[in-house]
């Protein structure tokens, strides 16, 4: 292992690839353009974030780490389980003796020797997620949601009495993403000096859904965020870090628009004659990636059959019945690298289109989200503008004003980093990019398309686009062919 190498990961939470550019990202623009950019990075399905975050640390698709959706059924752990909740994912995690089912970087580097440190101002679930082992292996973990939030609290206190107390959540958040990278600069890379360190920021995420995607509060969100982007690039160079210290910049899915009011997916089913709850059909987890968990393979094909009649309702994924049968007209869970005993028996997508809304960003989607004003931003499907996210790393083991036009994404951070430090890694979806490395001469693996296509009688048409480079599937999207325009 290379002793004297560490990694930051920055993470700006829904960033669109389409929005980076000199005038809104000066520095975001600079650090692709100075480093190894890859132009063609993806998110895994769903595009959520604790699905994402659980890629990025793992290595893997949800179908092997588990972390199937933000939320989904959980028997173990008393049944529904929002991870976005502190309280509810500690509980989760303890009944499990671990919440993902694959291995993660902070147990990997702890392994070796190494700390991975958290500092997050997202959700305070998220925040967990990331290091879910950091108390019980001496790591740091702290979420800006409060001490009682963070998964060490005792190290996290340690860091506020030595710097300075949390401010509260604003939005644009600046003063919290401030918060992070100061914390992370001014103690703990001088005090913990850990191996590696992920710093989250909440925006532009919460501007985005709360606000718009090209509200003036995103804008304003976007241009602090790179701003302070800005600073932890000088602060490697002015500490003597430019060597050490390999920076990656990601995002962890996209945005686009919600069309409409909420569709209330549960009043359509009650009023098609399904029932939920313990003695019901299914259970329903709403959302624009909805997920039934049916009681029978019955039931389960009767749903399937049901939404394919609704226009409202784009590509739908299900698990085989009990005779091994795929039910007619849709795709298996293991086309969308979701096959996992948590995932829905049926797990469907809400209609999207490539309408740019205010004449500027494109698509929209039927949303189920009551708190979400309309218009504002939604991801979790299967549109190119949700699937595509920022991918570029930094530093001296990295080449320098390189485009990497393959496609890559986050299930290749987790290796490339390991293969960086000389660590050996667990099997994983993801790939290393030796294509990024500084001073070699390797190219990417040839990229091979793939589209699955289903159809069910007239009035149902899906199709899935996907590539494979080096032995790893990148989703790129997926619609319903022959669906109508939105309302």
């Amino acid at each position: 292992m290379t002793d004297d190498i560490r990694f930051l990961i920055v993470a700006f939470d829904g960033l669109r690839p389409d929005m980076v550019d000199d005038d809104l990202t000066p520095n975001l623009a600079a650090f692709c353009r100075q480093g190894a950019h890859c132009t063609d990075s993806r998110g895994v399905f769903p595009t959520e974030t604790r699905v994402n975050q659980a890629s990025l640390i793992t290595g893997c698709h949800p179908g092997q780490h588990g972390m199937v959706a933000n939320k989904f059924m959980e028997p173990a752990a008393g049944g529904f389980l929002n991870t976005a909740d502190f309280d509810a994912l500690s509980h989760a995690d303890r009944a499990l003796d671990g919440i993902l089912t694959a291995p993660s970087l902070g147990e990997i580097l702890h392994q070796a020797g190494r700390e991975l440190a958290v500092i997050g101002c997202g959700t305070a679930g998220g925040n967990r997620l990331l290091h879910h082992r950091a108390e019980a292996l001496g790591a740091l973990n702290m979420s800006l949601h409060g001490l009682d939030k963070s998964a060490t609290p005792l190290a996290g206190g340690a860091v506020v009495d030595a710097f300075r107390p949390i401010p509260k959540a604003d939005l644009p958040n600046r003063a919290q993403i401030d918060w992070v990278v100061d914390a992370y600069m001014e103690e703990v890379a001088v005090g913990r000096d850990p191996g590696a360190a992920i710093l989250w920021f909440s925006d532009p995420d919460t501007p985005f859904h709360y606000r718009g995607i090209e509200s003036p509060e995103a804008a304003a969100a976007i241009r602090h965020a790179d701003h302070v982007l800005g600073r932890l690039l000088d602060w490697r160079q002015e500490s003597g870090r430019a060597e050490c210290l390999q920076i990656i910049v990601l995002s962890d899915h996209g945005h686009v628009a919600t069309h409409g009011a909420p569709l209330d997916l549960e009043a359509k089913f009650r009023a098609a004659g399904f029932s939920f709850g313990p003695n019901g059909d299914a259970d329903l987890i709403a959302g624009t990636c909805a997920a039934l968990y049916a009681r029978d393979s019955v039931i389960q094909g009767r749903l399937v059959a049901w939404l394919q009649e609704q226009p409202w309702c784009g590509p739908i994924f299900a698990r085989q019945m009990k005779d091994g049968a795929q039910p007619p007209g849709s795709l298996p869970l293991a086309a969308a690298n979701l096959e996992h005993v948590r995932t829905g028996d049926i797990v469907f997508v809400l209609n999207r289109d490539d309408v740019a809304p205010n004449g500027g960003l494109l698509g929209r989607c039927l949303h189920d989200n009551p708190e979400i004003p309309t218009g504002c931003g939604m991801h979790g499907g299967l549109s190119p503008y949700e699937v595509s996210t920022i991918l570029a790393f930094s530093g001296s083991l990295f080449a320098t004003e390189t485009k990497v036009t393959a496609p890559t994404g986050i299930i290749d951070i987790l290796p490339t980093m390991l293969h960086a430090l000389g660590l050996e890694a667990p099997a994983m979806d993801g790939r290393v990019l030796h294509e990024i490395s500084a001073g070699g001469m390797i190219t990417a693996p040839p990229s091979r398309p793939e589209k699955t296509s289903t159809a069910h009688g007239d009035h149902y048409r899906q199709s899935l686009h996907a590539d494979e480079v080096g032995g790893c599937r990148y989703l790129a999207h997926g619609q319903r062919d022959d669906a109508a325009p939105l309302p």
